[in-house]
């Protein structure tokens, strides 16, 4: 029986032409063309966020699988410390990452959903569309979560259909006074009582505090960015893994940290003693006076808390950004008293510069 269509010769090349242009294809994406076959490792660029805007970094990847693998893994340790984040929630799985027709379809787990903040939703897929875009011959990306659902979750988005340009998440709205002060005082840099919503020289002081902390210019004003890097911190850690109660004096950045079990309590604006004039070493609070007079320099000092010879802790009504004192450690009248109160009898005192400082 004769057979309509090519004859075999032919049938061949043209299922050998198109598996040659399949397998082109796969290897343009770097996606495996049957089971088992190993994937292109390629460098390609994965997008993360730093200060508030899309960020990528190089990784060495195998298809689209192994770039979501790398995405969903989050910022090395080196790259958070250096500003990188993410807004994908972690441990959330990669559930299926395949090509077809140069269109990427991205499945990823529920935790991918996690939380109520729409631009934080809308900044990860962003971040899933740029990184399945950076990949080359890739068109467009269909995002799903569980399987496609729910549909609809991202502002802006019907994720039923291809993604074609990678979102640009918007930079969120800055965080107002009053929030900023809850987050210094969460952080550790103010009393509660400052979260008042009224600039004042408390909110000053504690900008001041944390501008030290981070290495910022020292001046105490609290500027967009100063802003949102105190919206992206977390609470400072101690130099030193002791037990107890306890205080640190850091030199280099001129701050006192509070420290309880190893917990930075409160971290302090100080000024030591110009020219290395305040004893570096280990100590402890041996005397406390509400008021001391200092019989050289016949000045009352408030909330004084000695803890090596005539060398205190205390309040002075001028506490510069800089070492200026005459040995002691000024502190600022927003937290002399908490200090005087936390440094009881026999609380140790650590004094050193501290290293990069």
């Amino acid at each position: 029986m004769k057979e309509f269509g090519p004859t075999p010769s032919n049938g061949q090349r043209v299922m050998r032409y198109l598996a040659a242009l399949a397998a082109v294809a796969a290897l343009a994406l770097g996606v495996a063309t049957s089971a088992g076959a190993a994937e292109r490792v390629t460098r390609a660029d994965v997008w993360f966020v730093k200060q508030g805007k899309p960020f990528a970094v190089k990784r060495s990847v195998a298809g689209v699988a192994g770039a979501m693998r790398a995405l969903l893994a989050g910022p090395t340790p080196r790259e958070r410390a250096r500003g990188v984040t993410t807004a994908i929630p972690s441990k959330t799985p990669l559930l299926r990452a395949e090509v077809a027709h140069r269109i990427v379809t991205i499945d990823v787990g529920g935790r991918f959903a996690m939380g109520l903040d729409a631009g934080s939703l809308t900044a990860r897929v962003g971040q899933l569309v740029r990184t399945a875009r950076a990949l080359p011959g890739v068109k467009a990306v269909k995002v799903r979560v569980e399987g496609g659902v729910p549909i609809g979750l991202f502002p802006g988005y019907d994720l039923s259909r291809p993604v074609l340009k990678p979102y640009v998440p918007e930079r969120p709205a800055a965080p107002s006074l009053r929030e900023t002060q809850q987050l210094l005082s969460d952080l550790g840099f103010m009393a509660q009582s400052g979260v008042t919503g009224s600039p004042d020289g408390q909110t000053s002081n504690a900008v001041l505090a944390f501008q030290k902390w981070a290495r910022l210019s020292r001046d105490g004003s609290l500027t967009t960015e100063v802003s949102e890097m105190i919206a992206r911190s977390t609470r400072p850690q101690p130099a030193f893994r002791k037990p107890g109660h306890r205080i640190e004096v850091h030199l280099g950045r001129q701050l006192a940290l509070l420290i309880d079990h190893n917990r930075v309590t409160r971290l302090v604006h100080i000024s030591s003693g110009a020219g290395g004039a305040t004893p570096r070493g280990a100590f402890h609070v041996f005397r406390k006076e509400r008021y001391s007079w200092s019989v050289p320099f016949k000045v009352w000092l408030p909330w004084a808390s000695y803890f090596v010879g005539g060398v205190a802790f205390h309040e002075f009504g001028s506490v510069p950004t800089y070492a200026a004192s005459h040995g002691c450690v000024r502190v600022n009248h927003y937290d002399a008293p908490m200090l005087y109160e936390f440094a009881t009898h026999g609380t140790p005192v650590d004094v050193f510069w501290e290293p990069g400082a």
